[in-house]
Parts: structure tokens; C-alpha cells; sequence
């Protein structure tokens, strides 16, 4: 049975991937927009449907990682998953630079979310039920021995 902390993780971790897909919906004109601007002044001119593939990939590797920590019980996975949350700190100073618009707001949630995530991947119960990949699980409500 996955403990407590494995619980919240997944709460935490898909709700981040959640308010990550809603800024990137609310966000798709402006970066649609800038696109067409940055295509205009280079004479290089990108899709803004390689914007959605890559995203689409993106939320796809956020998913397997996911599901290697949360159902594979993988610590190799769990060390993926803080590496991509390390580089998304990147985007903090983004954040509070200026008007916030509603998929920033969606962004930054998204980025609490995942810190939440990412600490709770690190208490005891997680660390030791990641460790402990060999041990058979425990049923749930298992009737006691009556001998």
C-alpha cells in the first residue's frame, strides 16, 4: 500500500501538471503572438504547432516520470522529476516581473505545486517505501491471523 506521502505526491504532482496545461492554454495567444513577431523581425518563421507538440511531449515525459515514481516505485524517476524542478525555478523572476496575467498566475501556481510535490518525495515513509522495491505489498484491511 503506498503511503501517506506517496498520496499527497500524486495530488501535488498532477495537480501541478493540471495548472501547467491550463497556463499553457491561457497563454497560447501571447506566445502565438510572439512567435508571429519574433518570426517577422528574423524572417525565420516557427510553427505555433511545434509550440504544442513540444508541449504535449513535455507533459508526456512529466507523466511517465509520474507513473515510474507513483506506480514503480523508480528513484531514478524521483531524481528526474527534482532535476526538471530545478531548471523550472528558472522561470521565478518571469513571475514577478511586471503585470501578472492569468497564465502566469496558472504558471506560478503550478510551480508551488510541484516544490510540494517534490518535498514529499522526501519524507521518511516515501523514501523508505521508494527504497524497499523488493517487499511484497501489504494488503490494505488484511483479517488477522485467529490462531
Amino acid at each position: 500500500m503506498k503511503p501517506h506521502s506517496i498520496k499527497l505526491f500524486d495530488y501535488f504532482y498532477l495537480g501541478a501538471i493540471f495548472l501547467g496545461v491550463l497556463s499553457f492554454i491561457s497563454g497560447y495567444g501571447a506566445t502565438k503572438a510572439e512567435l508571429a513577431a519574433q518570426g517577422a523581425a528574423n524572417g525565420v518563421s516557427v510553427s505555433p504547432i511545434l509550440v504544442v507538440v513540444a508541449y504535449a511531449i513535455a507533459v508526456g515525459v512529466g507523466l511517465l516520470a509520474w507513473y515510474l515514481v507513483s506506480q514503480r516505485r523508480s528513484t531514478i524517476a524521483k531524481w528526474v522529476i527534482v532535476i526538471f524542478f530545478l531548471i523550472s525555478l528558472a522561470s521565478v523572476g518571469s513571475y514577478l516581473a511586471g503585470p501578472m496575467p492569468l497564465s502566469e498566475i496558472y504558471g506560478l501556481l503550478s510551480l508551488l505545486c510541484h516544490a510540494v510535490a517534490v518535498s514529499l518525495l522526501f519524507r521518511g515513509d516515501a523514501s523508505r517505501w521508494l527504497e524497499d522495491r523488493d517487499s511484497p505489498e501489504e494488503p490494505e484491511d488484511s483479517p488477522a491471523d485467529p490462531n
